[in-house]
């Protein structure tokens, strides 16, 4: 029986996409490895007092922590009087593909829906004049108390609001976009009752705060972006 042509362009095709397939994996797996972005100073050199608030550490657990994979986080419950804020930073620097869980993500895990979503723009000290693009989740326990977590990612150093190009980004080889690999993940939260409106006045007053602390930590970067340190020529 005499095969038609179509059959051959066909298995042509998949041969193709089987063999772009595994250089595109061994690519991301053995090259993105080694590529390491450090960051310019530890997170921990974020300060523990920041704008009347105080905080204090919150380890993760070792299994939890190697699961988690990151280069470097801090992880601190602040207070300021009776009100508690928990503040999250999280850096990957090194292996493409690998990158922080947004909190709709990690929530669902512990009770919490997701009953709002936001992209909005914060004016940000320490930040030059762009504006910051920031996500602003509202999530519902069972036991119908409300979190607001206010949360925005660096990929490659860029200030990106877009889930899925956060995402490209991250995983596309340079011929593609892609760049040295890092991702940094902030999240600030706090719980509530009722109206937002007190929870998010104290989440922009401690980014304000903070803001300068967290560029300081940004790595270097050739790119243009006004968000991010460039090297001296």
């Amino acid at each position: 029986m005499k095969l038609h042509k179509h059959f051959y362009i066909a298995m042509a095709i998949l041969a193709f996409s089987a063999i772009m397939g595994e250089l595109y994996f061994r690519w991301l797996i053995g090259v993105g490895a080694g590529e390491v972005v450090p960051l310019e100073r530890p997170l921990s050199t974020i300060p523990k007092n920041v704008s009347g608030w105080t905080g204090i550490e919150s380890k993760m657990k070792a299994d939890v922590l190697m699961k988690v994979g990151s280069t470097d986080y801090v992880r601190r419950t602040y207070y300021q009087g009776k009100k508690t804020l928990q503040f999250y930073v999280v850096y990957f620097g090194g292996v493409r593909g690998t990158a922080p869980h947004h909190p709709d993500v990690c929530m669902p895990g512990g009770g919490w829906h997701n009953i709002q979503s936001d992209v909005v723009s914060w004016q940000v000290s320490g930040f030059g004049e762009a504006k910051l693009r920031v996500h602003q989740d509202v999530f519902e326990h069972k036991n119908l108390h409300k979190r607001l977590v206010v949360w925005w990612e660096y990929v490659h150093g860029r200030n990106v609001a877009s889930r899925t190009l956060q995402r490209l980004l991250w995983a596309l080889p340079p011929a593609f976009g892609g760049q040295r690999g890092s991702v940094l993940q902030v999240q600030i939260s706090m719980d509530y009752e009722g109206d937002q409106t007190t929870v998010l006045e104290d989440i922009r007053s401690f980014t304000e705060g903070v803001g300068p602390y967290i560029e300081a930590v940004l790595p270097e970067t050739n790119g243009s972006d006004t968000q991010t340190k460039t090297k001296a020529e």
